[in-house]
């Protein structure tokens, strides 16, 4: 009775996982901040703060198995 919808959650939880932790995503969202850095949005720090978090998600995918 319940399996279809703990089914459909399941599906939709790993979607999401996946476009969290893909290299693509991760290299847009990198791209958002360098754009933001070059028009004084942030600062240096900031950014480099955002690089370290960004560059974390992209290893902690590699161990997931979420690749390009």
């Amino acid at each position: 009775m319940f399996r279809f919808p703990i089914w459909a959650i399941k599906q939709v939880i790993e979607h999401a996982e996946a476009e969290y932790y893909s290299p693509e995503a991760i290299r847009r969202e990198l791209s958002q901040h360098q754009y933001m850095l070059e028009n004084h949005e942030i600062t240096l720090e900031e950014y480099r703060e955002y690089e370290k978090r960004l560059f974390e998600r992209l290893m902690e995918g590699r161990e997931r198995g979420i690749e390009e």
